[in-house]
């Protein structure tokens, strides 16, 4: 991995954080009421205990990364590019494998036990916003990015470039299914359908367990 890599993964870090501020701020600001899927009467959590959490699970993701890369890196991300055959089928596969193992995971965790020493942290957030996409139990946390590196190693190794894009997607789809807001542009179709799909499963929790890929969910009678 060259410094060109680590330079494009800290502007998607930098990405991430700029949706998770512009949309903190829509949903402070009425003007954007219209648009939002659900406003919560009171703040769900206090502000300073959200903050927190957030914060340290953003650290926590951060330090598991950079021990990936530091252990791992080598063996698992190759340097170069990739075909278009190749590029393609790199991350599409790994963001195949991952959201289907995701499902599951996600399903497990709302089994009555997990769900209430570990998922639950999330769920306390009915109505979520962006900066919530990572309000989580560090567990949950933990396992979320170990299934994408799995589904990875699995698959792999991939090049930079698939990795960058695999990561990228990975984490910008996970703050924009929560961002609780609609829009009636064409152009938001597609981010339409995430907010709404996992509005969903916040309100009502056992639908909608695919974070990316609907058909997850079609196929196995959770989608609604």
């Amino acid at each position: 991995m060259d410094t060109t890599f680590f330079i494009v993964w800290g502007v998607t870090l930098g990405v991430n954080g700029l949706i998770m501020a512009v949309f903190n701020w829509m949903s402070n600001n009425r003007r954007f009421d219209q648009y939002r899927i659900r406003i919560p009467k009171s703040p769900q959590i206090p502000p300073l205990r959200k903050w927190i959490n957030v914060s340290l699970n953003g650290l926590f993701s951060t330090v598991l990364m950079i021990g990936f890369f530091y252990f791992f890196g080598e063996k698992m991300i190759y340097r170069g590019f990739p075909t278009v055959a190749g590029f393609v089928g790199e991350t599409l596969g790994v963001l195949l494998l991952y959201d289907f193992m995701y499902y599951f995971l996600h399903r497990f965790m709302h089994a009555r036990l997990v769900l209430k020493y570990v998922h639950r942290t999330h769920h306390l957030i009915r109505f979520p916003t962006a900066p919530e996409s990572i309000y989580l139990h560090p567990a949950e946390n933990f396992a979320g990015l170990a299934l994408l590196l799995l589904a990875m190693w699995a698959l792999g190794p991939v090049s930079q470039t698939s990795f960058l894009i695999v990561f990228f997607v990975y984490s910008v789809i996970n703050v924009l299914v929560h961002t609780n807001f609609v829009f009636p542009h064409p152009a938001f179709r597609l981010y339409n359908f995430w907010t709404t799909k996992h509005d969903t499963h916040h309100f009502r929790m056992n639908y909608n367990y695919a974070s990316i890929f609907p058909f997850w969910d079609q196929a196995f009678g959770t989608d609604k």
